[in-house]
């Protein structure tokens, strides 16, 4: 008998969203970390390898500086920290991060547009098109607001951040405005901010203690190897264990897949959409309510 695949538009506990967002990673783990790494993979790459030569400049100038090596101005650790190449990486690290987020999004609309298959690559491709652009804009006020409302006793930072957490998923899956976007964020969190809250910092956990496994042994060796070359291999080695370090970022797949499950959640809880399409498919042959569970 054929596993029942992951309905999206459905009300979900806590256990219900930590139990569909694994299965629904095992069922498209192929075609969803393949578009992934084949999309957003280009930047997780170029983010990486700029990581890691700031990182290989920025040890081996504190390498000097401690050395007693170097004492001219330009070589102080502030201006060594924040060069031109750090702005640089924040802007990419920026973009990285979208595009991890428009392409597991795409993903999952035709998905669920497609009702349970799973997208080709070129499929992700065109829909990441469409939307990469528009949401790097966006995102860069939302990021900001965060910013300054962590600045303020943190407690806004904090409040804006789970509000805003689904902010790219309802510019994707509902297809909305900077305006749209940001109402239906702020709609759909009324009576349900706690339990968000403690979904999001729950799976984000899981995702970063998983990624940080890698990170640390690569870091490590990393670490022992420039402890037994000199400089000029130190630069090398940094950077071939960031490139290495992409794969890391598929980890981030888990948390960013429960969050869309828990805005359909949400979505549902506001305003039923998932059950008025099936309303609508009554009567027109599309529609098998034999495997649905019933719901309360």
């Amino acid at each position: 008998m054929a596993e029942q695949k992951v309905e999206l538009r459905k009300v979900r506990d806590f256990s219900e969203n930590l139990n569909d967002t694994f299965l629904f990673i095992r069922q498209n783990f192929k075609p969803l970390v393949t578009s992934f790494l084949a999309i957003a993979g280009i930047f997780m790459l170029a983010h990486s390898i700029l990581n890691g030569v700031y990182q290989g400049h920025v040890s081996g100038a504190f390498r000097d500086i401690i050395n007693h090596r170097t004492s001219t101005p330009i070589d102080s650790p502030f201006a060594t920290m924040f060069n031109g190449t750090y702005f640089v990486l924040l802007l990419l690290g920026l973009a990285n991060y979208v595009a991890m987020h428009v392409v597991i999004t795409c993903h999952i609309k035709l998905y669920d547009i497609k009702q349970g298959e799973a997208p080709t690559i070129e499929e992700v491709w065109n829909e990441f098109k469409n939307y990469f652009l528009k949401v790097l804009v966006y995102t860069i006020p939302i990021t900001l607001l965060i910013i300054i409302g962590c600045l303020f006793c943190i407690v806004p930072g904090v409040y804006l951040a789970v509000v805003l957490t689904p902010f790219t998923i309802a510019l994707i899956i509902d297809d909305a405005t900077f305006g749209g976007a940001w109402e239906r964020c702020f709609a759909i969190i009324k009576n349900n901010f706690w339990p968000s809250l403690g979904l999001y910092l729950l799976m984000y956990l899981i995702s970063v203690f998983s990624a940080g496994i890698i990170s640390a042994v690569l870091g490590g060796i990393a670490s022992l190897i420039s402890y037994f070359t000199t400089r000029d291999i130190v630069t090398t080695i940094t950077i071939a264990t960031s490139v290495l370090g992409v794969f890391s970022f598929i980890f981030y797949i888990v948390f960013y897949v429960s969050v869309c499950l828990h805005y359909f959640n949400l979505s549902e809880r506001y305003d039923g959409t998932g059950m008025l399409r099936k309303i609508d498919s009554i009567g027109n042959g599309g529609a098998d309510f034999n495997n649905i569970q019933e719901q309360y």
